[in-house]
């Protein structure tokens, strides 16, 4: 038989398609704590900086460099709030209460109601019946350096028991909340976000394949075999072109090692970042990288594998 390289690429998305929307609404989400489960930002762009390490790693307790990677996240707009009830066949969508008041440009992106057919009166009457709340925040791209200005509606789960989430909501319904009150340093979370697109590539560069001897009949980056004849199809895991690129994806357990002002970034220069620009409102630092390129809506999502959390030591920024 003769010796058979490694498999090229990652089978474990499949199917490699294209994400239907930037905004990644999270699928799930932890509903123990109560609040917010998760909170929106845009990609700033990354850079280097050195802690001591607290981590259970051989470099516990040295100086360590690490990137990080900045999120802007501006203040977030509960726009409505939805009331779920459990039926035979799934969640149900029994009523839905929007904001009487929505920001400036809200109608680029959504129809506001002009007369509210209900209130949370009704909600609050028969919350015994309720399986949970959900709501719609309106982001504020405008706060940002992305030079977007249409909010964008994003579903977003509430944790907690029901009377938590609906107490959330009755505090909060028409008015804005800031990341701090959502996210502290320390805390874990999930980026959900779509990755940079590549449109439609060949074999070799989308699944890494080798390429073909100079003297092939055709071409040299077609890839080989497809697989046996008798099959009648080829199987999923055969290296194939197709669509490389813009696809949703979840990075888990990012760690939050600043969340801040603006003003108090003092890291960043004063000219702005390159591609983006200055900052104009919170930010969140991350341990690490995030899906997508910079200016995108990242969705960061309470981390669904909680782990210990440890309030961070002093970060010094790399000039």
């Amino acid at each position: 038989m003769g010796k058979h390289g490694p498999k090229r690429g990652s089978r474990a998305f499949w199917h490699r398609k294209r994400a239907s929307s930037i905004v990644c609404a999270p699928k799930f989400w932890d509903s123990k704590n109560p609040g917010l489960s998760a909170f929106v930002g845009f990609k700033v762009g990354m850079a280097r900086a050195t802690m001591v390490d607290d981590s259970a790693s051989p470099m516990a307790g040295q100086s360590v460099t690490i990137p990080v990677t900045i999120i802007e996240v501006p203040p977030i707009f509960i726009y409505s709030v939805t009331a779920l009830k459990n039926t035979p066949v799934g969640l149900k969508n029994i009523v839905t209460i929007a904001a009487t008041g929505s920001p400036k440009l809200a109608t680029r992106s959504i129809t506001p109601a002009k007369k509210p057919k209900h209130n949370l009166d009704e909600i609050e009457s028969s919350l015994k019946d309720f399986a949970q709340l959900r709501i719609v925040a309106l982001t504020n791209p405008s706060k940002t350096g992305t030079g977007n200005k249409s909010p964008l509606p994003i579903e977003i789960g509430l944790g907690g028991t029901i009377q938590e989430q609906f107490s959330f909501v009755k505090e909060y319904l028409g008015k804005e909340i800031s990341v701090s009150k959502v996210l502290n340093p320390g805390d874990y979370i999930d980026a959900i976000g779509v990755s940079i697109g590549h449109g439609w590539q060949g074999v070799v560069k989308r699944m890494g394949v080798a390429l073909n001897p100079h003297k092939a009949t055709k071409a040299r980056r077609h890839g080989g075999s497809i697989g046996g004849e008798t099959q009648a199809k080829v199987m999923f895991t055969v290296p194939r072109a197709g669509q490389h690129g813009f696809h949703r994806r979840t990075d888990l357990t990012k760690r939050i090692l600043m969340v801040g002002e603006a003003k108090s970034a003092t890291f960043i220069p004063k000219s702005g970042l390159k591609r983006y620009g200055k900052l104009s409102s919170d930010f969140v630092l991350l341990r690490g990288s995030v899906p997508g390129p910079v200016k995108r809506m990242i969705t960061l999502r309470k981390s669904i594998r909680p782990k210990e959390i440890k309030a961070p030591g002093q970060l010094v920024f790399e000039a």
